[in-house]
């Protein structure tokens, strides 16, 4: 399955893209693409930036955290290939949990959120409900 609306480099960091180009999407769960579709669809004006390392931005491990990620930790959501940061440039982060609290059945698939960051940290462990957290 792949976004109607991300790219696959959007999601993954440039050496995995490097060398999968489009096969890479086989390492996205699909409940995350079909999550950040519908966040796009809501939170529809402006960008949606999770990596935009492509485009000379200095975002590349919001997605997909391998072990050469300055940020990669054994424990990450990120290091499963189960989490995105993103970052909107026409909502907060807050108005967009907030509207992901007061409707989690139109996201099921989202079982971790982090509280007090500047970013939308959304992840799909594997969990009956959702594990709201501070880093």
């Amino acid at each position: 399955m792949k976004s109607k609306y991300f790219k696959i480099h959007e999601l993954v960091p440039r050496k995995m893209y490097e060398k999968y180009g489009e096969k890479a999407w086989r390492y996205v769960d699909v409940r995350l693409i079909e999550t950040i579709d519908k966040l796009k669809e809501h939170f529809n004006l402006g960008t949606m930036t999770i990596n935009n390392y492509y485009w000379g931005g200095n975002r590349e491990w919001s997605g997909i955290r391998t072990p050469d990620s300055p940020n990669y930790s054994y424990g990450s959501q990120h290091s499963y290939a189960n989490a995105f940061d993103i970052v909107f440039s026409h909502y907060s982060a807050e108005e967009v949990r907030n509207y992901i609290l007061e409707n989690l059945d139109e996201f099921e698939y989202i079982k971790g959120m982090e509280l007090e960051v500047s970013w939308l940290h959304i992840d799909v462990r594997n969990e009956d409900k959702i594990v709201l957290f501070k880093s």
